[in-house]
């Protein structure tokens, strides 16, 4: 939990709580839009039988 502080509600006016959630959300997403896409991998083909003859 990287936001760990939302677990209680320790602050006195909700404005605060508000602003903490939003912070909270822009660091996700900019975590999640800079991320490094995952590397493809080549497609697994399944194996074909041969003509009975």
């Amino acid at each position: 939990m990287r936001a760990r502080r939302h677990c209680r509600d320790h602050e006195r006016l909700p404005q605060v709580s508000e602003s903490l959630i939003t912070w909270a959300s822009i660091a996700l997403m900019t975590r999640r839009l800079t991320r490094k896409p995952a590397r493809k991998t080549a497609p697994v083909l399944p194996a074909v039988m041969p003509a009975a003859a």
